[in-house]
């Protein structure tokens, strides 16, 4: 029985090795990448998650802050029922903050309203109101059912003169299936992949979610809104109330004990994973088929050395003599290369994928550095020195975008965004906080030198014309940081953002120290 010939096991060798190599190189990136993948994915929504419970958490701290504030001036107004009327549609108008306002005394009896409503003089005696009159204090009511069927979240502030004597409550109304302030803030978070975001109360019941039929719904059960009960934050895989696979992030709000929750379909990342492999499959079959047809082309040309030893080995047995040392040539250099090809190709994909979760870090209509750069930037200044920070706010930016259109809007952005720039030194770092609001962190300095920058910035802006045509002004918050400060950077932050706003409230145009 004739024996197979070398050619024949070099090729059934190399079928085999190539073969054990494409299965794992091709198994080993499918649960490599798809771990990665969601991982990252979590990871992603869990920074996501932590960003928008920030952003929601200062929205609501500024509304009790403007609700308090302008609780105050109704004090004086009590026994003017039009001048209180016409002050609380003025504080309506100049807030998106609420969807309704009220005036409502220490009877729980309804003084005015805004907008106007068949309730006045009327007694109400609601969960949020009934709440608000008993503990007397600025607060955020939990989510109940209002008298036309609303799903309701109410905030209020007391009404006290300077003697500390209580007259009641000033009440902002949030409709929570309406469009409203929530909304305004978490809307636009919502992606095609099916990926969005949805706010629970401590009662695990939902706030917002980008279905407003499922407002007011209890998921206490979903695993996620567990743990956000108990007051933690994190990254999961869960099966939420509709049976449905999600990658989560989530993050609990202590001071309002409510939980934002970031989440992507677990189907949605397995699409990309799957594409991947395919394509390292199209890729590589024809590598191979080609690395075949070279073997099969050099198969004979490996063996002949070979087949000469063994020629000459035979002939030493039979005839007993000396023959010349035969050098063989090997072909386990070739499989080596193989493999370091595959390698090779491996290291690359996850080169590629990793290159792929980079975050960006600079605006891209500016220039300068985003929101997320500047804040990394803050918390790394915290460590190490004192800083100050103007943060600033185009003033009457929307009339440019309604008049003149979105293209001069953004090169009056651009505008703005140099003339930062040009009047800041090299070690400064200038950003766009978010819309036409932006920021100056001033390494080292004061709150002297900041205002020295502000003035600056606004004598240039005076001299020069905007995109806009005409000179644009700003209203500016001011702060400076230090080791002795004890707060957080966010409490920092929210100081210097109410120094905005304080300059806003007095007529922009203007700075205000934190």
């Amino acid at each position: 029985m004739l024996k197979k010939s070398l050619r024949f096991w070099i090729l059934t060798l190399l079928c085999l090795t190539m073969f054990g190599l494409l299965s794992s190189t091709l198994l080993v990136s499918y649960f490599v990448t798809k771990e990665n993948a969601i991982n990252h994915t979590m990871e992603i929504n869990r920074v996501y998650s932590e960003k928008l419970a920030q952003i929601t958490d200062q929205s609501f701290e500024s509304m009790k802050e403007s609700l308090s504030l302008r609780a105050i001036d109704m004090v004086p107004l009590l026994n003017d029922e039009e001048g209180l009327t016409t002050a609380l549609y003025q504080y309506l108008r100049s807030s998106n903050y609420f969807n309704s306002l009220a005036v409502i005394n220490e009877e729980a009896k309804i003084l005015t309203s805004a907008p106007a409503l068949d309730v006045i003089g009327f007694h109400v005696h609601s969960v949020g109101i009934t709440e608000a009159l008993e503990k007397k204090e600025t607060l955020i009511s939990d989510l109940y059912d209002g008298v036309v069927g609303q799903k309701i979240l109410l905030i209020s502030s007391p009404l006290q003169d300077h003697e500390g004597n209580y007259y009641g409550l000033l009440a902002g109304v949030i409709y929570l299936q309406d469009h409203n302030i929530i909304e305004t803030v978490l809307g636009e978070h919502f992606s095609q992949d099916g990926s969005y975001v949805y706010v629970v109360d401590q009662h695990g019941s939902i706030i917002y979610h980008a279905d407003r039929n499922r407002i007011g719904e209890v998921v206490s059960e979903n695993p996620v809104v567990k743990k956000l009960m108990k007051g933690e934050s994190g990254a999961m895989k869960v099966t939420n109330t509709k049976e449905i696979d999600m990658l989560a992030g989530y993050t609990h709000i202590p001071s309002s004990n409510w939980g934002i929750v970031s989440q992507t379909p677990y189907e949605v990342i397995m699409e990309p994973v799957l594409g991947t492999i395919k394509k390292m499959m199209f890729y590589s079959i024809p590598f191979v088929l080609l690395t075949f047809l070279l073997a099969r082309m050099f198969a004979n040309r490996i063996a002949y050395p070979l087949q000469q030893l063994a020629m000459q080995t035979y002939k030493l047995k039979e005839n007993k003599s000396t023959v010349n040392e035969t050098k063989i040539p090997t072909w386990y250099f070739e499989a080596e290369q193989l493999n370091q090809t595959f390698k090779d190709y491996t290291q690359n994909q996850e080169s590629q994928l990793q290159s792929a979760t980079k975050e960006a870090l600079t605006d891209p209509l500016t220039g300068l550095a985003n929101r997320r750069a500047l804040i990394k930037t803050l918390q790394a200044l915290q460590e190490q020195m004192h800083f100050s920070i103007i943060l600033i706010d185009i003033d009457h930016f929307k009339t440019v975008n309604d008049t003149l259109g979105h293209k001069t809007g953004d090169e009056t952005l651009v505008f703005f965004a140099e003339a930062m720039q040009r009047i800041t030194r090299e070690k400064d770092v200038c950003g766009r906080f978010g819309g036409e609001e932006f920021m100056i962190i001033l390494p080292e300095t004061g709150t002297q030198d900041a205002i020295d920058v502000a003035k600056r910035l606004k004598d240039f802006l005076q001299d020069t014309i905007s995109p806009a045509g005409r000179v644009i002004t700003f209203s500016a918050g001011i702060g400076f940081y230090c080791d002795s400060y004890e707060g957080e950077i966010d409490q920092f932050l929210n100081r210097v953002d109410a120094a905005l706003y304080k300059a806003k409230d007095q007529g922009r145009n203007q700075y205000k120290t934190a």
